[in-house]
């Protein structure tokens, strides 16, 4: 029997041209070819997906989704291994087929944030993604907090065994960045964990004092990412003078830039910006920061990332394009084809080419809010929504 597949008549989005009628073949896990207009003559059985669209499976670069499945309230844990099987079904479902777990490394922290839990973390991710029964592709994005001294020969190590996929620092210390005063720090982690305001306290004025010993060890990580074509993303960017610093230890990206004169600066740096899907959907920071619509508006957002909400991504696609004028092709690369290109050890991720990974999603957007009907990996349906056919 043919392992042949056919999808016709719908809309199709390759991952830089938009067709309103097209259709695309898959042959096992690959793309055997797609185009615009009348289906060739091919004896194969077609599926007509008429008033759908047919859209790169979702890439998120960046969520800690995991944490908070992990521990859903403060002090309440569930098994790590249950939580992920649980959180893969549900990134299923959400059109994602590409996702990485935001890990964070930080001696001093709070919850789950510890270098020993973010290593075993690390560890269960990529073990998922060899051998488990999974729907969708797991990579890891490790986190390194500049406080973290302990946590550089860590990252190093998980990098030549192959676990990370993608490296991020970041400077929570109040004072700048996303904090940009104590209190608003004692508002977020007391609001977050289980903690007083005494012991946030505590931890800020530890974290303070080991933050010049990490900031050396940046050039460490940096080099050993490089080295391995892990792309090197910057959090949290609150000024072109830190953005030009980053961009010395070969950041690509910018995610989450506090304010529109940062992200500005990274795209003349020839760097990539990453903004919060939620903050798209709410249309505003939880931090009282940058909006991603204003980031928008502006040409200096080039992608969109769940950041804690898996459901956001797909709904902030189409909403850039509906409520903010974003041509559509410019919106639907923010989720598939743009982010995708970050991602080295996947060629042509988010698009859909002949040879490449027959990853895709069908989704309806005849509602106010788009529904994912299928999500396919590998040319393997592993999700299908009671509303599919």
């Amino acid at each position: 029997m043919s392992s042949l597949k056919g999808f016709y008549g719908g809309q199709i989005f390759n991952g830089e041209v938009f067709w309103e009628r097209a259709w695309m073949v898959i042959e096992g896990d690959r793309i055997a070819d797609l185009g615009d207009g009348k289906r060739p003559c091919m004896r194969i059985k077609w599926r007509d997906f008429r008033r759908r669209a047919l859209l790169p499976g979702l890439i998120d670069l960046h969520s800690d989704a995991l944490e908070k499945w992990i521990e859903m309230r403060p002090g309440v844990r569930f098994p790590d291994d249950f939580s992920l099987m649980n959180l893969d079904l549900r990134l299923a479902t959400c059109g994602i087929t590409t996702y990485c777990h935001g890990i964070s490394f930080s001696d001093v922290e709070f919850g789950l944030r510890s270098c020993e839990s973010a290593k075993n973390l690390s560890k269960l991710v990529s073990r998922f993604e060899k051998e488990g029964n999974r729907r969708i592709r797991h990579l890891v994005h490790a986190r390194y907090e500049i406080s973290s001294v302990e946590a550089v020969d860590t990252i190093v190590e998980l990098i030549e065994e192959g676990i990370i996929a993608v490296l991020s620092v970041m400077d929570h210390t109040p004072g700048q960045g996303q904090f940009r005063d104590l209190e608003s720090y004692v508002r977020y982690a007391t609001g977050t964990f289980a903690v007083t305001r005494e012991e946030v306290v505590r931890v800020t004025e530890r974290r303070s004092a080991k933050r010049d010993e990490g900031l050396e060890g940046l050039g460490v990580l940096t080099k050993a990412a490089s080295a391995m074509g892990i792309p090197i993303l910057s959090h949290d960017d609150d000024t072109p003078e830190k953005v030009r610093f980053v961009k010395t230890l070969n950041a690509a990206a910018s995610e989450f830039p506090v304010t529109l004169e940062a992200a500005q600066e990274a795209r003349r740096q020839g760097m990539k910006v990453l903004m919060g899907a939620p903050n798209l959907v709410r249309d505003c920071s939880s931090n009282g920061n940058l909006r991603a619509s204003e980031a928008l508006r502006a040409g200096v957002c080039d992608a969109l990332v769940s950041d804690y909400y898996p459901e956001c991504l797909i709904q902030a696609i189409f909403l850039a394009e509906r409520k903010h004028s974003i041509p559509i092709e410019r919106a639907l690369a923010l989720g598939t084809s743009s982010p995708g290109a970050l991602i080295n050890r996947f060629p042509k991720l988010g698009r859909l080419v002949p040879g490449g990974m027959a990853d895709f999603i069908l989704v309806d957007t005849g509602q106010q809010w788009v529904n994912v009907l299928e999500t396919w990996v590998g040319g393997q349906c592993v999700y299908a929504s009671m509303d599919s056919e």
